[in-house]
């Protein structure tokens, strides 16, 4: 499986407003298996520096495979890694916020999260290792079950994320946020997988 731009957009979506909720602007980046960067946003009042601690955190979290702040531990004197971070120009990030992406166990991208401090970056990063896990199992029960059609040319993100609001008003319920995020990045889900077979 890999992470498709809409995929990212949801995701990062999803660290935005875990971090307004907690009120810190982050910067968030979400990257592909090889750390190569999907998607980068940068929060009103996020730190200057953030952008690129962000960047590289989603990318240490993929090339290592591991998440930021494991290395960290593994990179400390007398330790397997120590000195890694000298490598990749300097890339690779030692402490917290950084996570592998990885639904069914293989990874499909990272997430680099950087704002707060490093417990409020380990937080936001793992709601969307969350989400996407969530993302993928609810991908699987869409389909003919649900009367999708994956021959249609797929939605933007935005678009699709709002019908959905609009059909759950229609029967009546008012779908919290991250429910319409975690459906509406099912569906993509559904559609790129169904597209790349």
């Amino acid at each position: 499986m890999r992470i498709p731009y809409p995929v990212a957009r949801a995701l990062a979506s999803i660290a935005e407003e875990h971090a307004a909720a907690i009120k810190v602007p982050m910067a968030i980046a979400v990257a592909d298996a090889e750390g190569g960067l999907i998607f980068f946003g940068r929060m009103d009042g996020a730190l200057p520096a953030s952008t690129e601690i962000a960047v590289s955190k989603a990318f240490t979290a993929a090339a290592l495979r591991m998440p930021t702040h494991e290395v960290g531990k593994l990179a400390q004197p007398g330790e397997l890694l120590y000195g890694i971070e000298q490598t990749h120009q300097g890339r690779i990030v030692l402490f917290g916020g950084g996570f592998p992406l990885k639904p069914k166990g293989k990874v499909a991208g990272a997430v680099g999260i950087s704002g707060g401090t490093v417990e409020q970056d380990i937080q936001v990063a793992q709601s969307v290792v969350e989400a996407l896990e969530e993302m993928d199992i609810w991908s699987r029960s869409i389909g003919s079950d649900f009367g999708i059609e994956s021959s249609f040319e797929i939605p933007p993100f935005q678009f699709l994320r709002r019908q959905l609001s609009i059909e759950f008003e229609k029967v009546g319920y008012s779908a919290p946020g991250r429910t319409i995020q975690i459906l509406t990045g099912a569906i993509l889900l559904y559609l790129f997988r169904e597209q790349s077979t």
